[in-house]
């Protein structure tokens, strides 16, 4: 039976699984119950299902509320572009003046001695700007929240943006609007490799799948709050004081404010200093997690471990798929899309709430999947890019006169989160040591950016007779190229579990609590596998560490 002692496997130089610097935080509070060095105990099934039910009370809101107001902000973007924003952007560089001084009759804007005129590339330009700011902070903020107690670090983020987005309604200037954008990408981009980081900090890598997907489901729940609420908004305000687009920001904006201030006292930093539980309930958080392999937290920043991840081909295929498994613009430009088919301003943002239900449900059955069989994450991403294409096809191909074919293919493309949670499931999963961990948690999120700059140019008002093509056929190619890479990852896994388990056999691994049947020699084992859990090894360094797929 190999040991890690085996020549056979090599750890870091100078790096001893018994006396190792900058260990996870795990090791340090486990060490101050004089727990780090025993064997592992036995786990009670029931007090683990009660402590996962109280986590998931606790986080599953708190996370969800969070992302989905984060998603709000974006898609009141996109409602406020049919509700006179995308006029007033125009306004404000032909006029140089407040769109408060120009005269407006049904959301058009009316500028002396010219016509009423619009433009999607000044649009595109402005939804394109939150990510450049998001992109530009993605590794600042990542290392931010390695350095800083995440939950505290996150909820001020929160109270940040939302004080952004306030003040979106008294900008007056089109450079204006584009600066705010970045900033409020800046801010942004705290919060989603922060709830990758917290999801990994707190659950199994088996219930991970589920747990990214009901917080990221948010997108597509407030898809259709939004939708209801703009609605209200776009009904009631029509002969308001201010533009109708504004009082969207001022609810919005508000909302998110208060929202930040409660999740300063009720979002723990991490399971270890978690004060609404118990002692024991943190003890066994953390236990509970160790044949995760990948660590709770670390504070120091490891340059090993940096440059690890940059030589880690893995970690650029996350990031090309973050690029390219995604929405693509239509976020931003569904409004515009959906109105293109002839619907109102009114009536264009009613329809586009059942797409928000489409996103919800794809990732509760995809979710749903991957815990009912074992490594299928691989798989299912090239499933559920599928109905995406045929999406595409639909609203590229069919006969605009005809609305109801039209809206099925835009709900189809609102399955594109399916995909996209597999991916950060599969990201949390496979990446270990905390500084390699907040690199590829921003390097998916930067992909991502990539991703959503370059797709609102591709919607063009002057392709619109021919169905916007460029935008259909990027879509088809990106989610093509998603498919493939994902089955490349599952390849280069499998290889890799294979060549490790030659090594040390599958039985070296952790096999259980205070089973009476190991022999000392297994128990050792056990030990040193405990030991490898808590001293934030990367997963090249851990020859326990088994890729899922």
């Amino acid at each position: 039976m190999a040991r890690l002692d085996d020549p056979l496997i090599t750890l870091p130089p100078n790096l001893s699984l018994k006396n190792i610097d900058d260990k996870d935080a795990a090791a340090a509070f486990l060490a101050d119950l004089s727990l780090q060095d025993q064997s592992p105990e036995e786990i009670d099934p029931e007090a683990e299902k009660r402590l996962l039910w109280k986590m998931d009370l606790l986080l599953m809101p708190l996370l969800t509320m969070s992302y989905g107001l984060q998603y709000y902000d974006k898609a009141i973007f996109s409602s406020a572009s049919v509700f006179g924003l995308l006029q007033d952007m125009v306004s404000m560089i032909l006029c140089k003046c407040s769109p408060s001084n120009l005269t407006r009759q049904k959301d058009l804007v009316v500028t002396s001695g010219n016509p009423p005129v619009s433009s999607t590339t000044r649009f595109s330009t402005a939804t394109a700007a939150f990510y450049w700011g998001f992109l530009a902070a993605s590794y600042p903020m990542s290392f931010l929240l390695q350095k800083f107690p995440v939950g505290k670090t996150l909820s001020l983020m929160v109270i940040l943006w939302g004080i952004i987005v306030i003040l979106t309604i008294v900008v007056t200037s089109y450079p204006g609007i584009v600066v705010q954008r970045v900033f409020l990408g800046v801010v942004e981009s705290a919060v989603s490799p922060g709830f990758v980081l917290v999801s990994s900090m707190w659950y199994k890598r088996s219930e991970q799948p589920v747990r990214i997907g009901i917080w990221y489901s948010a997108t597509g729940l407030f898809s259709i709050f939004s939708g209801a609420v703009n609605y209200g908004i776009g009904k009631s305000a029509q002969n308001a004081r201010l533009a109708t687009w504004k009082y969207m920001y001022i609810f919005a904006g508000s909302w998110t404010i208060a929202w930040g201030i409660l999740l300063f006292f009720l979002l723990p930093d991490n399971p270890m200093s978690a004060r609404l539980f118990s002692l024991e309930e943190r003890k066994l958080a953390v236990r509970r997690l160790r044949d995760n392999m990948t660590g709770v937290e670390s504070k120091k920043f490891k340059r090993s471990q940096f440059i690890e991840a940059i030589m880690d081909i893995k970690i650029w295929i996350f990031m090309l798929m973050g690029v390219v498994c995604y929405e693509w613009g239509v976020t931003a430009f569904g409004a515009q899309i959906v109105k293109s088919f002839g619907y109102s301003s009114l009536k264009t943002i009613l329809m586009l709430t059942p797409g928000g239900a489409t996103t919800a449900v794809s990732i509760y059955i995809t979710g749903w999947i991957v815990t009912r069989w074992k490594n299928s994450r691989t798989l299912l991403i090239p499933i559920t890019c599928m109905p995406v294409m045929v999406g595409a096809i639909i609203i590229w191909k069919y006969d605009w006169s005809h609305r109801g074919p039209l809206l099925v293919g835009y709900y189809l493309l609102a399955i594109f989160g399916a995909p996209y949670v597999l991916l950060l499931s599969l990201s949390t999963a496979n990446v270990a040591g905390h500084t390699k961990k907040t690199f590829s948690a921003a390097a998916i999120f930067i992909g991502y950016n990539v991703g959503n700059i370059v797709a609102p140019y591709l919607i063009d008002t002057t392709t619109r007779a021919q169905h916007y093509p460029k935008a259909w056929i990027s879509i088809i190619v990106v989610m093509v190229f998603s498919s493939i890479a994902s089955l490349v990852l599952r390849a280069m896994y499998i290889a890799e579990n294979k060549k490790r388990d030659s090594i040390t056999r599958p039985e070296v691994k952790y096999s259980g609590y205070n089973d009476e049947k190991h022999d000392e020699r297994e128990r050792q084992n056990d030990r040193e596998a405990e030991g490898a859990a808590w001293s934030d090894l990367t997963d090249k360094q851990n020859p326990y560490f088994r890729y899922v797929y």
